[in-house]
């Protein structure tokens, strides 16, 4: 090197570094300008998605609802007939009322965007904590729907079931449901002593208090879906 020239050489290395620094800069800034784009257009996808299933969920959770409740007016006539203590007119109504106090089925939302952002880790791209504290107590709620749904299917298989199968003719009762017998059975129904026997009765109360649970946490599962509705439709 030329005396005197040291100086201009480190100014102009320290230039050349401090142009790339800036480049490098620049580059991530826009790469994360990038990121963060995508990051948003994945959260208005997940938010609408989410809006979508939760109102195809509500609908499900209503028709289940309707469902309880006619179970559940179906074993209050079953408790007035029984009340009665005597075969009168009612009494023939008893093989639906039976159908209808035992029917039941489970619920299975659409939970196809729900379930994905939980697994993938997807939930953390969404901004609003009031969605993101929704979901994880629906997530909550829904566990104890399931706890609860199978007590009450194991009471039904367990504990009315088997009564109704030595007391009454199934035939009768599935004359209303899946099978739909074109005939009743040639058996007696037996309900004259059925509604007359105080283990009856209190297999239809227990029932209704089965019924009552699972009530609870549909309605519980209604009010988290509505407010994941709502806050999915601001954005």
């Amino acid at each position: 090197m030329e005396t005197g020239k040291t100086g201009k050489y480190f100014k102009y290395a320290i230039g050349e570094i401090v142009l790339v620094v800036i480049g490098i800069l620049i580059a991530l800034s826009i790469n994360n300008w990038n990121e963060n784009l995508k990051d948003l257009k994945k959260e208005q996808q997940i938010i609408t998605s989410l809006n979508k299933e939760f109102i195809q969920n509500k609908a499900i959770n209503s028709e289940i609802l309707s469902a309880i409740q006619k179970s559940t007016d179906a074993c209050l006539k079953l408790m007035e007939i029984s009340l009665i203590g005597e075969s009168h007119e009612n009494a023939k109504q008893i093989d639906s009322l039976l159908y209808w106090s035992i029917e039941y089925k489970p619920f299975i939302p659409n939970n196809n965007t729900y379930t994905e952002i939980l697994n993938t880790g997807e939930i953390e791209l969404l901004k609003n904590e009031n969605i993101k504290n929704a979901l994880f107590e629906y997530n909550r709620e829904l566990e104890n729907n399931k706890s609860t749904y199978l007590m009450l299917e194991k009471w039904i298989e367990e504990g009315i079931l088997p009564y109704l199968t030595e007391h009454v003719a199934l035939r009768n009762i599935d004359f209303y449901g899946a099978i739909s017998w074109k005939q009743k059975s040639r058996f007696d129904g037996g309900f004259d002593n059925l509604i007359n026997d105080r283990k009856f009765e209190n297999l239809i109360d227990n029932n209704i208090y089965h019924l009552s649970r699972i009530k609870d946490e549909y309605l519980k599962l209604e009010k988290n879906t509505e407010i994941i509705i709502e806050q999915t439709s601001k954005q």
